[in-house]
């Protein structure tokens, strides 16, 4: 099993049941500002390979969702960065979050942070799939402080990512 299995099979085995990460500095090496004005395919040059190969683990897992949690308005050129960067995946399993206006603002949740994101995708599991995940069953993969900040004291785990080998701290989680 790779490295990156592993860390899919070590979160299922704590109890993950969705896994969201942020898209700029995060997924790719760059901050877009929510303005990327050249192509998709350009910026798919800048996904971090170990995130391409824990999306693959990922969403070859059936016991895990995942998602996209944004403050990027440019969902479509996300959606088609991610499209282009797992050719071989199904990509239509992510969900997709960003300050595009899509999806409806969730009541009684912060507006901190990533949680409004996060609670519309979980909403949306429930509907779809008749799955209610818990909080304690979420992993935020952010490179914003805040962000991992909210999370936690929301009651979801998190994973600060600093680089390219962040990902290899999910071995380490407990």
């Amino acid at each position: 099993m790779d490295k990156y299995a592993s860390m899919v099979q070590k979160l299922v085995s704590l109890g993950i049941k969705l896994v969201a990460v942020d898209f700029d500095l995060t997924i790719v090496n760059v901050h877009t500002r929510g303005c990327w004005q050249f192509t998709s395919k350009s910026l798919v040059s800048r996904v971090r390979p170990s995130f391409k190969q824990f999306f693959i683990a990922a969403l070859n897992c059936s016991d895990l969702h995942v998602a996209v949690v944004t403050l990027s308005p440019q969902i479509p050129l996300i959606r088609e960065v991610m499209e282009q960067a797992l050719p071989e995946s199904n990509t239509s399993r992510i969900h997709y979050r960003g300050t595009d206006g899509k999806w409806k603002e969730v009541k009684g949740v912060t507006k901190e942070g990533k949680q409004q994101h996060i609670e519309s995708v979980l909403n949306q599991i429930e509907k779809d799939h008749k799955v209610r995940i818990k909080s304690k069953e979420v992993i935020l993969l952010d490179d914003d402080e805040t962000n991992i900040s909210v999370a936690r004291s929301c009651k979801l785990r998190t994973l600060l990512i600093k680089g390219d080998d962040s990902l290899d701290e999910l071995l380490e989680q407990r």
